[in-house]
């Protein structure tokens, strides 16, 4: 009876032992997945309200309020100089979006002009055009370098004039966290 006794507790035992190890670890494993998607979150909204705040104007027509935000945001660099500085340029863009099919969070930087974007040497504003045989022509963006800045991004969100909202929403299994801010564009 006393082996069967001793026996029985140590088996419960036991099982109590391995039913905390598999509990810290599942926790251990969440934390991990959470500081993750954080990092990822933080590090692309640092970047994106750092620009945006120094923005000269945005080529993206936000929405007032957030019923239907814009899915991306372009708008001209206000940092100078530029690391493209070379090309002389008084004006270039960047544009932050979600690339839906790998879910990464992409930063492109460009430039605008009416020639092929391999003989480009005169840039022009986003929105510029000129008249060739009664036909306007409008500019067309030479992409200078498109950089991955996070992953994981269900959901990019903006809306507001002046005081530009950004919703970031980022998830990998079954742990989501969202992320929103408003940036006050000091040049805008």
């Amino acid at each position: 009876m006393e082996v069967l006794v001793s026996t029985a507790i140590f088996v419960l035992v036991v099982i109590l032992i391995f039913s905390i190890y598999f509990a810290s670890q599942k926790f251990y494993q969440k934390s991990e997945l959470e500081a993750e998607l954080l990092q990822n979150g933080r590090v692309a909204l640092e970047r994106i309200t750092r620009e945006v705040r120094q923005a000269q104007e945005t080529v993206t027509a936000l929405p007032q309020t957030s019923d239907n935000p814009a899915s991306e945001i372009e708008f001209q660099d206000g940092h100078s100089p530029s690391p493209y500085a070379y090309l002389q340029s008084d004006y270039y863009y960047i544009r932050y979006y979600i690339a839906t099919s790998t879910r990464e969070i992409h930063r492109q930087y460009k430039v605008y002009c009416f020639d092929d974007c391999a003989s480009c040497s005169e840039f022009f504003r986003w929105n510029d055009n000129k008249m060739e045989g009664g036909v306007p022509v409008y500019v067309h963006f030479c992409l200078l370098e498109d950089k991955v800045i996070g992953e994981y991004a269900n959901q990019f969100e903006f809306w507001g004039s002046g005081v530009v909202n950004i919703s970031l929403t980022l998830s990998k299994l079954q742990e989501q966290l969202n992320f929103t801010t408003s940036v006050f564009g000091r040049n805008l």
